[in-house]
This record gives C-alpha cells, structure tokens and sequence, in this order.
C-alpha cells in the first residue's frame, strides 16, 4: 500500500537524527581538552574521528547543525505530504 518513497523518507530522518546526534556531542564537548570532533559517515551509518581537525569548530558545527535541521525538516515535510496525500485517497474512496 505505501510506496518505497515511505521507506526513503523513514531512513533519510533517521540517518538525520543519528547526524545530529554526532553534532551535538561535537558542541556539548567543545572545550573539553583532548576531544577529536566526530563526523557521521552517512555510508557506515556511524560516527568516526576526524582527521583533518584536531579541535572542535564551532562554527562549524553550527553551521552542520543548521544544515542538518533543515534536511531534517524537509523530510518531514515531505513524509507530511505523503501522508496527507494517503488520507485524501482513502476518504475519497469512501464517497
């Protein structure tokens, strides 16, 4: 009934809530001595250290941070279309 559009969509904001996760633990350890910042790798669906930067970037990190949230939200936006999209067709189906 759902099409492979569905599933894109469940795993593109999943991969979009582990990515923010990975950021977030970047900015909450920011000054702490010794931390390497972590970067998602979207192929391996995990977080690895960076090696071409030794501290954390701020600026950096909030501007992954905001880039992030939008995709995030895109895909929501779009999965709200979908689903709004559903709900026309079945109660269209019920006249």
């Amino acid at each position: 009934m759902l099409d492979r559009s569905f599933s894109s969509l469940e795993k593109a904001m999943a991969t979009a809530v582990e990515r923010q996760a990975v950021i977030a633990q970047n900015i909450a350890n920011a000054n702490t001595p010794g931390y390497e910042p972590l970067e998602f790798d979207e192929v391996l669906q995990k977080a690895v250290k960076r090696r071409d930067q030794e501290n954390v970037s701020i600026e950096k990190e909030m501007a992954l941070l905001a880039d992030n949230s939008v995709k995030y939200s895109s895909y929501a936006k779009l999965m709200s279309s979908k689903v709004n999209l559903m709900k026309t067709i079945i109660s269209q189906g019920r006249k």
